[in-house]
């Protein structure tokens, strides 16, 4: 990346790279709108909320029939977390409607396991697995605070803190990616970066955005803080995270660690956890993550789609192949660089020039 860029233009790079190869028809793409919503608000772009909502606007009418992702049909293709984003902020009123008809199919219709667990499909519903959290989680908590759904805001604080319940590692103090995966009955053993950036992603926006009176919300928090400390645990001397975060020979990971930056930055941000802390392995984080992004906002070293490869064990995920512009790569790179823009206009952080030089 170059040392003249800030922090938003490295997140706008990621998003016009993005949309250079996506389709537009998988979570990712729900993940990199939401991110660049999220920045065009930052940076005070209409243009750019205009794009998103460009992109959003065959979602909501009902004209994507299909999206990659265990919620494709009941909260991906209807716009997800993206217009559910923009609904809460103001920016996008006219999706109220179908953000609620779709919590509902949601929440209704989708299979559980026996603790109330949202399962992968109606054909494996025991298996459960920590990406849930990110595509259901905040979706919920924004369209059930935008329609004053108290309901939809319960089941997304009750999804959140079951999947912590059945799938934190109380002695590392990350994230299984899956529980029950392919009937084993068992955790998968390892803990994947871009699964523990999930799980940390849903907690940032929960923290951020869960009303402080919720019963739920100290729970929430708590969690937070937990997972935070076993990221600051693992990280490598370059800021970075390795695909399996306990394996610092395996290799590292830019998805994950983009989703991890990103929620030590919002904490940052709101208050929630320690600056004085967080703020080194942050900025150390933010300057590794940049050597994974390329001047035109191809990013590096993101793992390919990952569902609990083999038996789940570290060799299994370091094995597991990464790519160039990955679909999942552009999203988290947006989502940790926008929350860096923020934090600097506030005067939060150096410029990323400076960071760079340092």
């Amino acid at each position: 990346m170059s040392l003249q860029a800030e922090y938003g233009e490295v997140a706008l790079a990621a998003w016009e790279r993005y949309k250079s190869f996506s389709p537009f028809r998988s979570y990712c793409s729900i993940l990199a709108m939401t991110g660049a919503a999220r920045l065009g608000k930052i940076i005070g772009s209409e243009a750019l909320l205009d794009d998103v909502r460009g992109c959003l606007r065959p979602f909501l009418a009902g004209q994507v029939e299909k999206v990659g992702g265990s919620y494709g049909a009941t909260v991906y293709r209807f716009g997800g977390n993206a217009a559910a984003w923009l609904l809460v902020r103001g920016l996008l009123p006219e999706a109220k409607d179908v953000m609620v008809a779709s919590a509902e199919l949601l929440c209704r219709n989708y299979p559980r396991d026996v603790d109330g667990c949202f399962g992968k499909s109606e054909a494996m519903p025991s298996f459960i697995w920590i990406d849930t959290v990110f595509g259901v989680c905040p979706f919920l908590l924004w369209t059930g605070k935008a329609a004053s759904r108290r309901d939809f805001i319960d089941e997304s604080v009750l999804q959140m803190l079951r999947h912590h319940d059945r799938l934190f590692d109380p002695v590392l103090k990350l994230y299984h990616q899956a529980s029950n995966a392919r009937g084993s009955g068992c955790l998968t053993p390892a803990h994947w970066s871009r699964g523990v950036g999930w799980g940390l992603l849903a907690l940032a926006e929960l923290v951020y955005d869960l009303p402080k009176e919720h019963p739920g919300y100290e729970k929430i928090l708590t969690a937070y803080r937990q997972v935070l400390e076993g990221c600051l645990a693992t990280q490598d001397s370059d800021g970075m995270w390795h695909q399996a975060m306990e394996a610092p020979d395996s290799y590292v990971e830019s998805s994950g660690s983009a989703l991890i930056l990103y929620a030590i930055g919002r904490g940052l941000k709101n208050g929630s956890i320690d600056r004085e802390r967080f703020l080194g392995p942050y900025m150390r984080g933010l300057r590794g993550l940049s050597r994974y992004v390329s001047i035109d906002g191809s990013v590096f070293n993101a793992c390919c789609g990952c569902l609990a490869p083999g038996a789940g064990t570290v060799a299994d995920y370091a094995a597991h192949p990464h790519k160039v512009n990955d679909e999942h790569s552009s999203g988290p790179v947006i989502y940790a660089f926008s929350q860096a823009e923020q934090l600097r206009q506030k005067g939060a952080i150096p410029p990323l020039a400076e960071l760079l030089r340092g």
